[in-house]
């Protein structure tokens, strides 16, 4: 999982992902809905034999909402 403040910063990691080329426009996935937010990858079967990493995000409400979770609390 790792932060991305920014584009840029999503656009490095995104590269990095199995399967995924931003700069040929392969695979290119979803820019995230907004920023700062988590990225990490999930590994998806396309093709039998052919994998893929496809990025999810995980944005603040969501966090605040986990931690909500594991604390106890009731919104």
């Amino acid at each position: 999982m790792q932060l991305l403040r920014n584009r840029a910063d999503w656009c490095t990691w995104a590269e990095g992902l199995a399967g995924i080329s931003i700069r040929h426009s392969y695979n290119a996935p979803p820019d995230p809905a907004c920023f700062p937010c988590y990225g990490y990858a999930v590994l998806a079967i396309t093709e039998p034999g052919y994998e893929v990493e496809e990025p999810r995000y995980l944005y603040a409400a969501d966090v605040a909402a986990m931690a909500m979770t594991l604390l106890g609390a009731r919104p």
